[in-house]
């Protein structure tokens, strides 16, 4: 069963109904006059759903429906219904948000607002959204995002509201830009011949004037109170009679007509009625099992074909609902008539949702019964999917509707509290759940608790005194949670082997840290986690980065992203792995793939409430604008990453900021500003130059590292015979402590530094042997970037090295081609454009590499292409240039410029 359909499924009209013309023309020139906000507002029982879907029946416009109740007003659950509802006008609107719903996060609400006004305008097909029943909605979240909506409403969207009451919306600005379409109650009351119709044309009576006249005045044109009025009249012997003596207000008279319509029903359709009025939703099985009767199908049809206020909410005719103000009514008397009997239909209502895996409802259900037990059972036992598709307001709302005395049985549903709020860093808000654990825990109540439970609770508590940097703790309480976890249960595994990891990395016990998060990956793949799948994934492939390894990294984070796409869901987690994969392309000067996964990054990182992969994204670009030498770029990108930093919580990417910063500053030959980053870490450059000594109680980490690292490129820039001394001395501590923590990357930058610090002391011979050792280092993994992001020096000594054969001299000669964009390229360029016709980029670089001496082979090798592609790329060199040899080519390259 999927109730999913019956919420976007417009209403069926009734066979006949009342054509309302002059509606339709005020409809229709709001969509003519560019009007992009339709409100219908009125009570219960004014027809508003018939007119409007009437009216977009005669539209040649996509509409998508969606009907709202009371359990909507959850912000997961709203967009993830509201998602589901565009998704039927094209797929790919709200995908980004669905992917991240379905993880169980939520994102914030501008975010929401931005990302569906972007797809919106992106997707540009015009199309109609409605929302039924619109005055259930009064959560702040969901309204902020409305009312960004409504604010800005992208230009293919007509959106249309159907609400009983004024909805908290900015509508005032809209009514004075002629932007808003209204309709109210006044305008749907049926006026004295519209009464005649209805009644005596749709409803089948014979009524004379003046009883049209008495019912249309005492209803005063509402719709719901003609219908009752007409079914309480037929085959009545003197309607006159019935209809002079009716008065009081319109709720008695409703009450009074809802009466004497049951009193003209069978036994068999008055119990139906009554029963089945508790129930939101109507279906022939669902019935039965709430009536004890089998005839639930037959009945359903019979109201339906009487019109008997009975709506259809999908074209199989295999779900219905009762009229909104119908069935409160019928509410009222089911309690007057028999009260007692209320809490038994609830039941089995409840027991015939769960059979049919439609645990919302079920708990809904058995929570009206006051079935705490049965409740309680279900929430523990679907605690987690529930979240995940229902997710946490819904949960918070029945776990208030429990006694406390039946909460406190619910260790599993504390427990699932406790994880979400401690998962996303909000440890305040899981404290509650905690302490209520730790009562539970301490009680003898708990001593006979199934092992699985008490396993889960100590990894809760591992993971939470991790977090507080209570190390020793921590590992204590791990370990006793392996030591009872059952066998098989990878679930409770995978959290324990969480805490474990960031301990062990908390402790530099980096060996430790790899198997705990090998072992995270394991168990979450097993227990089907994904989160725990991808927390392990990226915590395993940051580390195989900070040691270099980027192929096995970019291995781990290729499963991580498969693992992703097949599940369909988009956990905050999964940013990280997105921007391992963009970082890795980045070392290896992918840089459009590298963009790609970045950017992808910074969307579900941003989606999910979150700034530090924004804030790489932005490092990344002001990088690469660097290395294009368009440093005008490079400060706007910095710039924006600042921002972000200021606006949301602290960033995880704090140093490779700091770093790219410094890169920028001096890029501006702007010494004093690169130094004055750095001040408030320690490192001072002026009057005199004062670094702090590396930790020596402690192994090196990247983050440090990359402070280290910023100072040599500072000290670097200034080229002082007294600084150039001191920043030898510096890169001689920083890489033995970086070999000793095995830090490659750092390794390789501090090599490169290095070596041109030597090459500015005149000693060349020891500044090629680093940048031999940096070569060394670098090849396996492919790492470019490091020697392109220092600049044309580190070209100069690239090229200058002697004595390299195999695999050195192709990496060293794949090096200086990707060098080529970056050396004076206008003037290449414009050198390049006197040829009769221009050599190509990949022509170029073969060119660059025949002046380096490289063979074919070689040439083949270093850009990872075919023999036989050389030798095509060689000959159209030659026709080019028109020289018919290696050494005419060079001559002729050099005479032209381009090399």
């Amino acid at each position: 069963m999927n109730l999913l359909l019956t919420k976007l499924y417009q209403p069926s009209l009734p066979a006949k109904f009342v054509q309302r013309p002059f509606l339709n023309q005020r409809l229709n020139a709001g969509l003519q006059n560019g009007r992009q906000l339709t409100l219908v507002s009125a009570p219960a029982g004014f027809g508003k759903t018939t007119v409007i879907s009437s009216w977009v029946g005669t539209l040649d416009l996509p509409i998508c429906w969606l009907s709202l109740d009371a359990a909507d007003d959850d912000p997961n659950r709203f967009f993830t219904y509201l998602v589901a509802a565009l998704q039927t006008i094209d797929v790919r609107l709200g995908h980004e948000i669905d992917g991240v719903l379905r993880a169980g996060q939520l994102p914030p609400h501008d975010v929401i607002s931005a990302t569906l006004i972007n797809n919106i305008l992106e997707n540009g097909l015009h199309f109609m959204l409605v929302l039924d029943d619109f005055q259930v909605i009064q959560d702040e979240t969901i309204l902020q995002v409305l009312q960004t909506l409504v604010t800005n409403l992208p230009q293919p969207l007509h959106l249309v509201l159907l609400t009983r009451e004024e909805p908290s919306l900015p509508l005032a600005r809209l009514r004075a830009n002629n932007q808003l379409t209204e309709i109210r109650a006044a305008d749907l009351r049926f006026g004295l011949q519209e009464t005649a119709v209805f009644l005596n044309e749709i409803m089948g009576l014979e009524l004379n004037q003046a009883d049209v006249a008495t019912l249309e005045n005492k209803t005063e044109g509402w719709v719901v109170g003609l219908q009752l009025a007409g079914l309480s009249i037929r085959d009545r012997a003197n309607p006159s009679q019935f209809i002079a003596e009716l008065s009081g207000s319109h709720r008695h008279i409703l009450s009074y007509l809802t009466e004497e319509v049951l009193n003209q029903q069978t036994p068999t359709a008055q119990n139906f009625l009554l029963q089945t009025s508790i129930l939101d939703k109507l279906n022939g099985d669902l019935c039965d099992a709430v009536t004890g009767d089998s005839n639930g199908r037959f009945i359903l049809e019979q109201l339906y074909n009487d019109n008997l206020f009975l709506i259809p909410l999908d074209e199989a005719g295999q779900w219905y609902r009762y009229h909104h103000l119908f069935a409160d009514l019928l509410r009222d008397r089911q309690k007057a008539l028999h009260g007692s009997e209320t809490a038994v239909l609830h039941k089995q209502a409840s027991q015939w949702f769960a059979k049919e895996g439609l645990f919302s409802e079920a708990i809904q259900h058995a929570l009206a019964a006051q079935d705490y037990a049965t409740a309680v059972t279900l929430i523990e036992t679907h605690a987690m999917d529930l979240l995940l598709a229902w997710h946490a307001k819904t949960i918070k709302t029945w776990m208030r509707q429990i006694p406390e005395a039946w909460a406190a049985k619910s260790p599993k549903t504390n427990l699932m509290f406790a994880w979400m709020y401690l998962m996303s860093s909000n440890v305040s808000q899981a404290l509650p759940y905690i302490d209520r654990l730790q009562k539970m825990f301490d009680s003898d109540q708990f001593e006979e608790t199934e092992p699985s439970i008490k396993a889960e609770w100590l990894a809760l508590q591992a993971n939470l005194l991790s977090a507080q940097g209570q190390l020793e703790e921590s590992l204590a309480v791990a370990q006793q949670a392996l030591a009872i976890v059952p066998l098989g249960d990878d679930y409770v595994r995978s959290l324990i082997y969480s805490g474990l990891a960031v301990t062990y990395i908390q402790r530099n016990e980096r060996e430790r840290a790899v198997e705990a998060y090998q072992m995270l990956i394991q168990h979450g793949r097993l227990s089907g986690n994904l989160v725990s799948e991808l927390m392990g994934i990226s915590g395993l492939g940051l580390f195989a980065m900070e040691r270099g390894e980027l192929r096995y990294a970019f291995e781990l984070a290729s499963q991580g992203i498969a693992a992703v796409e097949h599940a369909g869901i988009i956990p905050p987690i999964s940013a990280a792995v997105y921007g391992e994969l963009g970082a890795i392309f980045y070392q290896w000067q992918q840089l459009d793939k590298a963009e790609t996964y970045l950017a992808r990054s910074a969307q579900v990182s941003k989606l999910s409430g979150f700034s530090d992969a924004e804030v790489f994204y932005h490092v990344v670009l002001s990088r690469m604008a660097q290395l294009n030498g368009d440093v005008q770029t490079a400060v706007q990108e910095i710039k924006l990453a600042e921002k972000v930093k200021r606006v949301e919580a602290p960033t995880a990417v704090q140093e490779e900021f700091i770093a790219q910063q410094v890169r920028v500053a001096l890029a501006q030959d702007n010494l004093a500003d690169a130094g004055a980053i750095l001040n408030p870490y320690g490192f001072l450059f002026q009057p005199k130059l004062s670094i702090p000594p590396l930790p020596a109680e402690r192994l090196l980490d990247r983050p440090t590292g990359l402070l280290y690292t910023s100072t040599l490129h500072i000290i670097l820039h200034q080229a002082q015979a007294t600084n150039v001394s001191a920043g030898l001395q510096l890169a001689n501590q920083l890489l033995s402590e970086a070999r000793k923590s095995q830090l490659v990357p750092v390794e390789i930058e501090t090599l490169l530094i290095r070596g041109q610090l030597l090459a500015k002391l005149g000693d060349h011979t020891a500044s090629q042997s680093d940048v031999v050792t940096a070569l060394t280092l670098a090849e396996p993994e492919g790492a470019i970037i490091p020697f392109l992001e220092e600049g044309s020096f580190m070209a100069n000594i690239l090229a200058s090295l002697d004595n390299l054969d195999g695999r050195l001299l192709a990496f060293r000669q794949t090096i200086l081609a990707a060098f080529l964009p970056y050396l004076h390229p206008t003037a290449q360029t414009d050198a390049n454009e006197t040829l009769v016709e221009p050599l190509s980029g990949r022509e170029l670089e073969i060119l660059q590499l025949i002046d380096a001496g490289l063979t074919n082979q070689e040439i083949a090798d270093a850009l990872v292409i075919t023999l036989h592609t050389v030798k095509k790329h060689s000959s159209n060199v030659y026709a080019k240039l028109g020289i018919r040899s290696r050494t005419q080519a060079v001559a002729k390259a050099r005479e032209l410029q381009l090399l």
